[in-house]
């Protein structure tokens, strides 16, 4: 079993967990686009998304046209869907529907939760059957790719 790492740039976990802040009550949601070389997931862009859901307290989705748009210009770059954003009411895990969809969207599962009074976010990928905490990693925005 390979351990897997996600790597941001230093500044997008806080404009995601102040995506999340805008959004509350309801949960926020983000697609993530880059490259998975060997065990790295490489996040290269991050685009914040409106939560489409009807029953937005808790849960996700995202706006089918605004994602296939986002897929074909990400494929231009070279760029592939590498990770899901969304904030939480519960603890940052994995909920049965997140599961589920894990299943659907085999990539990184980013989870926030403010359920202590400050943002708490982790990275998860499904193996198996189950939900694997992945460390995260941050590089500034002049490095290069790996």
């Amino acid at each position: 079993m390979m351990q897997y790492e996600l790597h941001l740039y230093e500044d997008d976990l806080p404009r995601l967990e102040q995506h999340a802040e805008t959004c509350l009550p309801a949960e926020a949601v983000s697609l993530l686009f880059g490259v998975i070389s060997r065990n790295i997931v490489l996040v290269n862009r991050v685009e914040l998304m409106g939560n489409e859901s009807k029953t937005s307290l808790t849960t996700f989705s995202v706006n089918p046209e605004r994602e296939y748009q986002l897929l074909i210009e990400a494929e231009k770059r070279g760029d592939s869907l590498v990770g899901i954003f969304h904030s939480h009411p519960a603890p940052p895990e994995p909920s049965k529907t997140d599961l589920r969809n894990m299943h659907l969207n085999p990539v990184v599962w980013l989870i926030s939760s403010k359920l202590t009074g400050t943002w708490i976010t982790k990275a998860y990928i499904l193996e198996e059957e189950n939900a694997i905490e992945i460390p995260i990693k941050y590089r500034n925005s002049i490095d290069s790719d790996l």
